[in-house]
């Protein structure tokens, strides 16, 4: 699986360079997702982020800066068409036939990286390759001309996601003023991130997460393609409403950028963090029958080989908190726990620790 998805990227290796948010959004999104990490999903994805790899530096060599590698590499693995998707729309009554499709995109990309992370027999280097793809990728399509593509007489075959939308000011067109959120989001960042560095993201972070708490879902993993629709959606709306082709763009324009970029960057560090803890959830405890003999019980549950459980028990089911029994690591798909029967009763329960 891993060949093919290189292959692609190099068929597509002649289509034009395009970056979503900067370095510091991208490390933004994967800090909000590497804060809602369920413990043993946090554990495994850290795991798979120091697996050696070619090109790994010590500018993304944790979760949060490894979120930059899939654009640090993107010249030399030849996959910048991965990083977004063409939906034309006309500015201008102008068709939007002249738009060729492309023959990959970052919807695709996204659903071969969950593919291949839910494949059992995925190897560990293809693994790490595709979750720091995964990173990156969820991310860029939370930026509205990461997935879209303007058309008009000035464009008829689109302009590529704002690339070729000339403006005046500090931004060359309007992709790059979107990368920056419109100055919401700093390129001024270090990478090994130095102590101001990370005290500026943590900063921004936490401001981001108090105007917009997680929401955790464990549901189905969603079609990358809605969010797709919803950056078409934001261009349409926000993105090319109240600015021209070579304008200084307006104070009213720019905090409207800044505040569409706060959210998200938020939903793509929450949807990144909904989507790692189901892909590496661990599978569900069923529990075995009790059986009791000789004043002792045996207690019995599946388990994944390597994972730890622990075992917690009270006496009082409306107690506020669990007493420890016991840790115990599975060396096999089942375990078995022996204990002498308590008097009073007592009610058990056991949760996965890794």
């Amino acid at each position: 699986m891993l060949r093919l998805f290189f292959s692609l990227g190099l068929l597509c290796a002649a289509a034009s360079s395009a970056h979503a948010w900067n370095a510091y959004g991208h490390m933004a999104v994967a800090q909000i997702a590497y804060n809602h990490l369920d413990p043993a999903v946090k554990n495994k994805c850290d795991a798979l982020i120091a697996v050696p790899l070619a090109n790994v530096t010590s500018a993304n060599s944790n979760f949060v800066t490894a979120a930059c590698w899939a654009d640090d590499n993107k010249t030399a693995l030849g996959t910048a068409i991965w990083h977004y998707i063409d939906l034309p729309f006309s500015l201008d009554g102008t068709s939007t036939n002249g738009v060729s499709p492309a023959s990959f995109d970052v919807v695709r990309a996204i659903r071969q990286c969950v593919s291949i992370l839910q494949n059992p027999a995925t190897s560990q280097p293809e693994q790490a390759t595709n979750l720091r793809y995964l990173l990156h990728f969820v991310g860029d399509i939370q930026q509205p001309l990461h997935a879209s593509d303007a058309v008009s007489s000035a464009s008829p075959s689109g302009d590529g996601g704002g690339n070729s939308f000339s403006l005046n000011g500090p931004w060359s067109n309007l992709h790059s003023l979107w990368d920056g959120g419109g100055g919401y989001i700093s390129n001024s960042l270090s990478r090994p991130m130095d102590t101001a560095s990370q005290a500026s993201l943590s900063n921004k972070v936490f401001m981001i997460e108090t105007d917009y708490p997680f929401s955790s879902n464990v549901g189905p993993i969603p079609d990358p393609m809605t969010w797709a629709q919803e950056g078409l959606g934001l261009a349409k709306t926000v993105a090319y409403v109240g600015i021209n082709r070579f304008d200084t763009p307006s104070t009213s324009y720019l905090n409207s950028a800044a505040a569409t970029t706060e959210q998200r960057l938020s939903l793509g560090g929450q949807r990144l963090a909904n989507m790692l803890n189901n892909i590496f959830a661990p599978p569900a405890i069923t529990l075995i029958p009790l059986q009791v003999s000789n004043g002792k019980f045996v207690f019995s549950w599946t388990a994944s080989t390597g994972k730890t459980y622990r075992v917690q028990w009270k006496q009082q089911l409306d107690a506020s908190a669990w007493n420890d029994l016991t840790n115990i690591t599975a060396s096999a798909n089942l375990i078995s726990l022996t204990n002498v029967i308590a008097l009073p009763n007592r009610f058990y329960r056991v949760t996965v620790t890794n």
